[in-house]
């Protein structure tokens, strides 16, 4: 791969698997085989990748690290995504080493073992206040807010991975369940984003909404940079927490995931994730279910479908 790819993982509603897609897709790479690599990559060495946890309920932070690594970053109360964004909204090109906020090669494989090739910016709870900072905030020196435009705002992690972007082959932020200042700014930054979702009709009826927004954001950066500003791509939607009776959607499952196909055709992915204990089973050890995949069952079948997931991606990509 030429240039680092960086894709939002959104949906302004809770618990459709954001997290969980985020997760397994960045440790997916790093479980495919040295001839899958260069396939579907065109590269034999596994890809470096940098998680981004943009949400303050940090669940993917404790995903990741551990609740442990976790709790100490909190009581040391910096290094964290919250004091880059209050730093880099302040000041146009801080002095702060980007690089010193990464946690390196410290996402979990298992217990014992350590994926060196994922690091991770990790988030805060404190990071609930950030999109209220952003709101109030305005800096009269700020060369663009001189230009009597807000576009600024929504250029700050867009400036801090300006900084290490050449490091990695591929970018995932998790994103917050909402659209709002923390997510606009991924969607500035990003080349994709992909949509988890449920199979009820409440998130079908999101998505919609979620795609005319960003749609709408593509338009204002596209016209506020004069029209330099690249597109950010809706890569595909997948469908999550999916119950099979007889390896097929329930009935009603079925159903909306059809209707959805309708809607955005080939944007829905064909594999989806199923419903089942592994992936919280294996969340509770604090490590992805590709480590609890040998325990077969609901973690076996999981591990592989993410796998097909990725695979997907990449193709869409």
């Amino acid at each position: 791969m030429a240039e680092c790819c960086t894709v939002s993982v959104v949906n302004w509603k809770g618990g459709v698997g954001k997290t969980t897609l985020t997760h397994h897709l960045a440790v997916g790479l790093q479980v495919m085989t040295e001839a899958e690599r260069e396939e579907k990559l065109g590269m034999r060495r596994k890809p470096r990748v940098l998680l981004i946890d943009n949400d303050a309920q940090c669940n993917l932070t404790i995903s990741c690290l551990g609740s442990d690594k976790f709790e100490k970053m909190v009581e040391r109360g910096s290094g964290t995504m919250r004091e880059l964004y209050a730093t880099f909204l302040r000041d146009e090109d801080p002095d702060s080493d980007v690089e010193e906020f990464i946690v390196e090669g410290m996402v979990r494989k298992s217990k014992y073992e350590n994926y060196e090739d994922i690091d991770v910016l990790s988030s805060h709870p404190d990071l609930i206040y950030t999109d209220m900072d952003f709101a109030i905030y305005s800096e009269p020196d700020f060369k663009k807010s001189m230009l009597g435009s807000n576009i600024y705002k929504f250029q700050v992690l867009d400036r801090i991975l300006e900084r290490v972007r050449e490091r990695y082959d591929f970018i995932f932020i998790d994103c917050p369940p909402s659209m709002h200042y923390l997510t606009q700014n991924s969607i500035y930054t990003s080349d994709y984003y992909l949509i988890p979702m449920l199979p009820d009709w409440l998130s079908t009826y999101g998505i919609h909404s979620i795609v005319t927004k960003v749609d709408e954001l593509n338009r204002m950066f596209r016209l506020a940079e004069d029209g330099n500003y690249v597109e950010t791509e809706l890569v595909g939607i997948v469908a999550n927490k999916v119950r099979e009776y007889k390896e097929k959607p329930i009935q009603s499952q079925s159903a909306i995931i059809n209707d959805l196909k309708e809607q955005h055709r080939d944007q829905v992915f064909a594999q989806y994730l199923t419903d089942g204990d592994g992936i919280s089973q294996a969340s509770s050890m604090g490590v992805p279910v590709y480590a609890i995949a040998g325990s077969g069952g609901t973690a076996r079948k999981q591990s592989e479908l993410l796998q097909e997931i990725l695979g997907e991606f990449l193709d869409k990509i």
